[in-house]
């Protein structure tokens, strides 16, 4: 597949500027990390791609990409001083880091995802087709402020669902084992990544793999919750 190069030709030189105002501008190649948000996958295709093709090189960068992890907060890492000098994070968990007693300094010097990919799956025979529809229910969400959509999208509703006694928020693993085995009513997903997961496991009952037809999708840009996910951020300093 052709990678666009323009997208990733801003990127790259949105970084190219800062890292060089932050060296002096030498001629010298200059070594910048970036910090992605999570393990390496189809989410990032872009920066690796633009490492291929040798764009970081063209503008005198020697970029090193770090992978991330469940124990990775980017927007944690990328205000540290000796921090990687460019990160990767959602932008809600970037502006509740700002707002926080530590005080993130990040600021979004690209915005990469320009519409939400957070998605809720629950399995047709539930029935649940909104957020209405998770009143008593398990509703699996990820930790780490990767729920506002999810925790928003439930207090938007008439009457809010904000406690306890409306539903159960089960923190989930990073895959949808819990949905598959049925022990949570509905499960957060990333339609590039979770979603996908529903759709490469055998259903039991047909021997087959899952099809779109078996499960419900909330999309939270259509709910009015959408977040902006991933953006390149670095330090105001």
């Amino acid at each position: 597949m052709r990678v666009p190069r323009i997208g990733l030709a801003v990127i790259v030189s949105a970084m190219f500027v800062l890292a060089a105002c932050q060296s002096g501008g030498g001629g010298d190649k200059i070594a910048v990390r970036l910090q992605l948000q999570w393990f390496p996958q189809a989410q990032f295709a872009g920066y690796f791609a633009a490492a291929a093709n040798g764009y970081y090189t063209d503008e005198g960068l020697d970029l090193t990409i770090v992978p991330g992890s469940a124990d990775i907060a980017p927007q944690v890492v990328g205000s540290a001083a000796d921090g990687p000098e460019f990160t990767i994070a959602w932008v809600p968990k970037v502006l509740q880091a700002r707002e926080s007693e530590a005080g993130s300094d990040l600021v979004n010097i690209a915005q990469v995802f320009q519409r939400s990919g957070t998605r809720e799956v629950s399995w047709k025979t539930t029935g649940i087709t909104s957020p209405a529809d998770w009143k008593g229910k398990k509703i699996g969400v990820w930790d780490f402020g990767n729920d506002y959509e999810v925790i928003a999208a439930a207090r938007k509703q008439t009457p809010p669902l904000e406690n306890p006694a409306d539903y159960e928020r089960v923190i989930q693993p990073f895959d949808m084992s819990l949905l598959l085995n049925k022990q949570i009513d509905t499960a957060e997903a990333m339609i590039y990544n979770e979603y996908a997961q529903v759709l490469e496991a055998l259903n039991p009952a047909t021997g087959a793999l899952y099809q779109p037809s078996d499960v419900n999708v909330i999309d939270f840009n259509q709910v009015g919750t959408a977040m902006l996910q991933d953006a390149l951020w670095a330090r105001d300093a």
